[in-house]
């Protein structure tokens, strides 16, 4: 797996942890290891050691394991469990970029917004705005990032 798309991964754990309320030094560990990985100058599976371990200096031992897990095998079962534990309709707008667990929350809750569909439809529309932190320039971005995955998806 290339450092890039574990990090990506990695980050989306952080702000699903955050969504659950985690602890904020859990949370922060999790960025920072994302971070390490993108600046990481050589593949992330080059420093696995032989029991699986991702063996860099700046991760804790339960880092150590779950990145180690991620960059040899493709995928991560504690970010699946996680992953599980969240609606459909959630999952989906985090896709979209510039949509945090915050901002996905307040989309369902305040105007019923449960894909990427809808939030093109509610962008055209100028409903976006209605939704806290959301001013015309914002809707205008995510309208635009909504467009551009449905017709990616088409």
């Amino acid at each position: 797996m290339e450092n890039r798309e574990a990090a990506r991964q990695i980050f989306e754990i952080a702000s699903l942890l955050e969504t659950q309320g985690a602890n904020q030094y859990r949370v922060r560990a999790y960025r920072r290891a994302a971070l390490g990985l993108l600046y990481l100058p050589t593949r992330a599976d080059q420093h696995t050691t032989e029991t699986g371990e991702l063996d860099l200096p700046w991760l804790g031992s339960r880092l150590r394991r779950k990145l180690g897990e991620l960059v040899s095998k493709g995928r991560m079962e504690f970010h699946d469990d996680l992953v599980a534990q969240f609606p459909k309709p959630f999952l989906e707008l985090l896709a979209l970029p510039g949509v945090g667990p915050k901002t996905a929350t307040r989309l369902i809750e305040e105007l019923g917004i449960r894909s990427i569909a809808g939030v093109a439809r509610a962008a055209r529309a100028h409903k976006l705005r209605q939704v806290y932190w959301i001013g015309p320039e914002r809707e205008r971005r995510l309208g635009r990032a909504a467009e551009s995955l449905l017709q990616r998806a088409a």
